[in-house]
């Protein structure tokens, strides 16, 4: 529909997608973003095997390849521990993660959305709803878009403080996940990366200095480390929060703004990049039944995550009993198919909509289709003909 208006307030990579998606429809597309140039502090640092497909339909994938390659390079990338884990327990396998810094993935966004025509103004202020169409709140955790529409988002509040940092370290840290009688702390893959978690309540600031970050590191390893350089950090949270609809009229939330979580398993990217791929084609059509399955179909899909994120948050606590929790877990991730099953849940790779059709194949995603334009196909599949939606999964068949 050219006639058609939107405007997307966020310049990330869930924000820069669905520009990218809507521009493919020929929808006249705005981003607006306050930020004036692309933050620089740690985020995430991996996309899931299904996602890294799902963006290949759309033609990115020899431009992921190379930009992963370049990050694992620069960054010194350990292989150890990249397929995967469930509260610290990386016992998980099917698709792999592919290396990507978020900064990278938008930079590969942000150039195909201006080759497509997308508008995005940078240093902008959003104070009230712009006038379009579709405005779509792509703008993180806190909202400015989801609270002036009047989204419910309910939830629990944080009880945990993190940590995550880049740094240079004084001193002895082993690799890989720790627990200790104080929390949680991990070093690598990357190169100097170091994640803490204390289950003392909420951060006081979201300001880390050199001194509290070494402070907390010391308190929950235990060990006699110092930091002697801080290259990039952050602190977190474990507020857990979902819209309770993702649309309200003309204003749609995807992304961080639509819910919240705890960064367990690396799945809040993921989830925000796949709600882009399920949402542009639909609101692209104009058709407000069909934009109204957005909520039916990612609404579900988000909750898991939520009460999986929570799981993992109750595992790792440092208590005695949450620690026998954890070793029973352990246990029950050696099963073949609790393993199978916490893998697929986590990866993504077992969502199946309800499309109306009742084969078992319908409602899933089928892989390593071309569909750079944004549009849907037709192929043989066992000997039936398939419908493939836009966003890659099965319509009918028959």
């Amino acid at each position: 529909m050219l006639s058609m208006k939107t405007t997307v307030v966020g310049a990330g990579p869930v924000g820069l997608l669905l520009a990218c998606e809507l521009a493919l429809h020929g929808v006249r597309t705005t981003v607006l973003e306050r930020l004036t140039a692309q933050a620089d502090t740690i985020k995430a640092q991996m996309i899931s095997g299904r996602t890294y497909e799902m963006l290949a339909m759309r033609g990115f994938g020899h431009a992921i390849d190379a930009a992963s390659e370049a990050d694992a390079a620069r960054l010194a990338w350990h292989s150890r521990g990249s397929t995967g884990h469930f509260a610290g327990l990386f016992k998980l396998d099917g698709l792999p993660l592919i290396m990507l810094m978020q900064q990278t993935l938008e930079r590969a966004l942000e150039a195909r959305a201006r080759e497509l025509g997308v508008e995005i103004r940078r240093g902008v202020e959003v104070t009230e709803l712009p006038d379009a169409d579709f405005v779509i709140g792509c703008d993180g955790g806190r909202s400015t878009v989801r609270k002036l529409a009047g989204f419910d988002f309910p939830g629990t509040g944080p009880s945990l403080t993190g940590y995550q940092a880049i740094v240079d370290l004084d001193g002895d840290l082993p690799f890989g996940w720790h627990r200790t009688p104080h929390g949680v702390h991990a070093f690598g893959p990357l190169k100097g990366r170091i994640m803490l978690m204390e289950f003392d309540g909420p951060p006081e600031t979201r300001d880390v200095t050199r001194e509290s970050l070494e402070a907390a590191l010391r308190r929950v390893s235990g060990r006699d480390v110092r930091i002697t350089a801080v290259h990039t950090a952050t602190s977190w949270t474990d507020n857990t929060r979902q819209a309770t609809t993702y649309r309200r009229g003309n204003v749609l939330l995807a992304g961080d703004a639509a819910h919240v979580h705890s960064p367990f398993g690396g799945q809040g990217l993921n989830l925000g990049l796949q709600d882009a791929l399920n949402l542009g084609w639909k609101l692209a059509t104009g058709d407000s039944a069909l934009i109204d399955t957005y909520t039916t179909e990612r609404h579900p899909v988000a909750e898991r995550v939520l009460r999986n994120t929570m799981a993992q948050v109750a595992l790792t606590r440092p208590d005695p009993q949450s620690r026998e929790l954890h070793a029973m877990f352990s246990d029950l991730l050696d099963l073949p198919e609790v393993k199978s099953r916490i893998s697929a849940m986590i990866q993504g790779t077992d969502i199946r909509y309800d499309t109306g059709c009742d084969h078992p194949l319908a409602g899933t995603f089928v892989p390593g289709l071309d569909l750079s334009d944004g549009k849907g196909t037709n192929i043989a599949l066992n000997g039936l003909e398939a419908t493939i939606r836009p966003d890659g999964y099965i319509e009918q068949i028959a």
